[in-house]
């Protein structure tokens, strides 16, 4: 669920400029903006002057320029300029999100109370609710004759993403500290030996908040474990009976002493929302993975072993520290995955994956990745909606371009020039400044009893002493040219089964 889509019309299209002139190096021409953004120059002029003044309210740090004889529209951006309080301004005045707040504080509505509330007609309030049943279908709820309706966990999931993601963290911070709550997680910490950072007591608060205000109803005050889905052994978990013991020490006088439902539900946030340091977790005993879930522990060793397999490579060749993060970090992606359906970003989806792949991966393994997102598939029993299809591939992907770091195969590039032995030694230094940090290669002088997949000459001279698969002649210095040529040809290796 993108929470743009839940914006009014000018809120769409004065973020959109904000994110144009952000994308274009905070300048731009009117006529530039209309095409792109595809509106009409009335909207454009409506909207421009809007948001100029909003920037000047909104506490941002940004400020927009609007030159009507140049027809230019220039931002001014400040190095601590921030986003989220802008985001937060425009979802406020949104009437579906507006909507979602009441369902948040209200057990139940009537249309005419919701159509007071929003001042709006019971026709408008029928299509928002419509809207935003579409929108939450991939949270496994929806608004339902009077109420929101589904699994109360996924219920409070949904809320508690939908603030996290909605508010900036001082308002969130401001609004969830309540005394009962600092009292139990200052405990917690003390139980589960951590140190909790400023950001992770905010997600508790803000948890804790909402799973409180929810007010479950009393046939949901005995629910079983198998029915939340817990394995077996995690009732044996130290960090389950711990946040067990603080909950009842410290908030059971909000809740129905001897239900166990709501330490439950902290104990699935505390394993699916990084809320534990991976490198300082004296509670967990497990032989190797940091959970007590078998289906967690099959879908991390599937994921693990097709990449080791895919690159072979071996355990002892990664770095601890690599292996450390890496097996918390898979076991709170899979339990979230195994607990939780659904997701909250501020954009779509596929935006996001496209400018993270782009910053974070030059050579995504989509191929490998798809392949492990089937597998997880196949051992969940269910087949993954299309937003948490996105996700997952941008986390798997993520994951095989930090492993290729430990295959021991690589891109073998011998490098010869033959006017000049002092330029073979500057070139094989420049292709390794080059192409070092965006593909696994080795580079050197080239020798003539070792095979290359790529040789590098100045000239096509005398090279049938060396063994190479692939050869590319740079002139005297490489240019741009060479460097987008050169790219295509590593990418292509790259993408060859096991390189």
């Amino acid at each position: 669920m993108e929470l743009y889509s839940l914006l009014e019309k000018r809120g769409k299209i004065q973020i959109s400029i904000i994110r144009y002139l952000l994308d274009h190096n905070l300048t731009a021409s009117h006529q530039a903006v209309i095409e792109d953004l595809k509106i009409s120059s009335f909207l454009f002029k409506t909207n421009v002057e809007e948001l100029e003044t909003v920037l000047g309210e909104v506490d941002v740090k940004l400020a927009l320029e609007i030159d009507w004889k140049q027809e230019q529209l220039r931002l001014h951006k400040s190095n601590q300029a921030d986003l989220d309080a802008l985001y937060h301004y425009y979802l406020s005045s949104s009437n579906a999100y507006r909507v979602l707040v009441y369902l948040y504080w209200n057990q139940s509505y009537t249309i005419y109370d919701l159509a007071v509330e929003l001042a709006l007609s019971e026709a408008v309030v029928y299509r928002l609710i419509n809207k935003l049943n579409t929108l939450l279908k991939e949270f496994h709820i929806k608004i339902w004759r009077g109420k929101i309706v589904g699994s109360e966990l996924q219920i409070c999931y949904f809320f508690f993403l939908l603030f996290w993601n909605a508010s900036p963290l001082c308002e969130i911070q401001k609004k969830v500290n309540d005394q009962t709550s600092l009292r139990f997680v200052s405990y917690l910490e003390k139980l589960l030996k951590q140190n909790f950072t400023e950001v992770t007591r905010v997600k508790l608060y803000l948890w804790i908040r909402v799973i409180q205000t929810r007010g479950l109803q009393a046939n949901m005050l005995e629910h079983k474990h198998q029915e939340i889905g817990l394995d077996p052994d995690q009732l044996n978990d130290p960090i389950y009976h711990s946040i067990r013991d603080a909950y009842f020490l410290v908030m059971s006088h909000s809740a129905t002493f001897g239900s166990e439902y709501k330490a439950t539900y902290l104990y699935l946030f505390v394993s699916t929302m990084f809320v534990l340091e991976p490198f300082d977790n004296k509670l967990m005993k497990t032989d190797y993975w940091p959970t007590y879930n078998h289906q967690v522990i099959t879908l991390n060793e599937m994921v693990v072993n097709h990449v080791k397999t895919f690159y072979n490579i071996r355990t002892e060749q990664i770095d601890p520290v690599f292996v450390t993060n890496w097996k918390y970090y898979l076991s709170q992606i899979h339990s979230r995955m195994l607990f939780f359906k659904g997701n909250i970003t501020f954009f779509d989806d596929q935006v996001l994956y496209d400018r993270f792949i782009k910053a974070m991966v030059y050579s995504p393994n989509l191929k490998l990745a798809q392949s492990i997102v089937n597998y997880t598939e196949s051992i969940l029993g269910f087949s993954l909606l299309e937003a948490s299809k996105q996700l997952s591939t941008r986390i798997y992907t993520y994951f095989i371009n930090q492993m290729q770091q430990f295959s021991q195969k690589r891109i073998i590039i011998g490098v010869f020039c033959n006017r000049d032995n002092l330029q073979t030694n500057m070139m094989v230094d420049n292709i390794r400044r080059e192409f070092d940090t965006k593909f696994y290669i080795k580079v050197e002088e080239a020798v003539t009893n070792k095979p290359y997949d790529l040789l590098i000459a100045d000239s096509d001279f005398a090279l049938d002493i060396y063994t190479y698969e692939d050869l590319y002649i740079i002139n005297d210095f490489k240019t741009a040219t060479d460097t987008t040529a050169l790219t295509e040809l590593l990418h292509r290796y790259t993408q060859k089964e096991g390189n």
